[in-house]
């Protein structure tokens, strides 16, 4: 995200360096001890550790979106290591899980109270994260635009090269799965 960020604001990004802290936990101990100047996570799941007052931000410098969505699953291409039929009915079983979470019914109630029983958040940070998260209809497909968007990105902050004649997007998806939309 340090790159995403950088790309955004116009920032040089061939000199950046970065800690490693492992952990939530990690990046809390690096800011309050100054070994880390800044960290970006997100809001909703650093707020406690704000409201708690075990981390001192000086500020917070906003939000940083992602050029790519939060919920995509990504398997290893090795048929023996994800085989592709249980793969599909991996995400078809989850297609049905997300789709039954992301109602509207549940966001204004079962949501809400499972979050709250299990992860200790006050229904009002719920509530707010709730309006933020948005989730795909099919984890079934996924468009060519994520996947171009990402690796523009992903190529700019110099993780990944494009190959000569460009990326072949069809071949980061398995048809044999997933559809590219």
């Amino acid at each position: 995200m340090a790159y995403v960020m950088a790309l955004q604001q116009g920032w040089p990004t061939d000199d950046l360096k970065f800690k490693i802290n492992n952990d939530i936990r990690g990046l809390i101990n690096s800011v309050n001890d100054g070994s880390t100047s800044a960290f970006m996570w997100e809001w909703f799941t650093t707020k406690p550790f704000v409201d708690a007052g075990e981390v001192k931000f000086v500020s917070v410098i906003g939000s940083v979106p992602t050029p790519w969505p939060s919920w995509l699953i990504a398997a290893h291409p090795s048929p023996t290591r994800a085989p592709v039929d249980e793969v599909r009915q991996f995400l078809e079983n989850l297609t049905t899980y997300v789709r039954a979470f992301d109602s509207a019914e549940s966001r204004a109630s079962s949501n809400v109270e499972y979050i709250k029983k299990h992860f200790g958040y006050p229904s009002e940070d719920i509530e707010a994260w709730l309006k933020t998260v948005a989730y795909p209809q099919s984890c079934l497909q996924i468009s060519q635009e994520v996947i171009t968007d990402t690796l523009n990105v992903l190529e700019k902050a110099g993780v990944v090269r494009m190959p000569e004649g460009g990326f072949a997007i069809e071949s980061f998806v398995n048809t044999d799965i997933a559809q590219l939309a």
